[in-house]
């Protein structure tokens, strides 16, 4: 999935990513680490609210891999930006409550 995705193939990466069963991965982190992929993706498809959605389901799994993480703090604040007015609201409530610039 990872590697569709940086060579852009968005479609192909979420086709990959809804094949995954979650709950058979052992560790949130890991878990959250597909989330965050899926999101870049639908973040690449402009499909902004489910995006945002997935992101937060990430942010639940492994709030770390969110707060934490350069390219996470990065796609938080794409959303933000790029985000059309109906989406733009939430995206701005969970970047405060992330406490990240943008």
């Amino acid at each position: 999935m990872n590697v569709a995705l940086r060579f852009g193939d968005a479609g192909t990466a979420i086709d990959y990513a809804r094949q995954v069963a979650l709950d058979k991965l052992p560790i949130n982190e890991r878990k959250a680490t597909l989330l965050l992929d899926t999101s870049r993706a639908f973040l690449m498809c402009s499909q902004h609210d489910k995006a945002l959605h997935i992101l937060r389901a990430a942010g639940e799994l492994a709030p770390g891999e969110i707060s934490g993480r350069p390219a996470a703090l990065r796609l938080v604040r794409d959303i933000l930006a790029t985000a059309p007015i109906s989406v733009r609201r939430e995206a701005r409530e969970y970047t405060a409550s992330l406490a990240v610039s943008a």
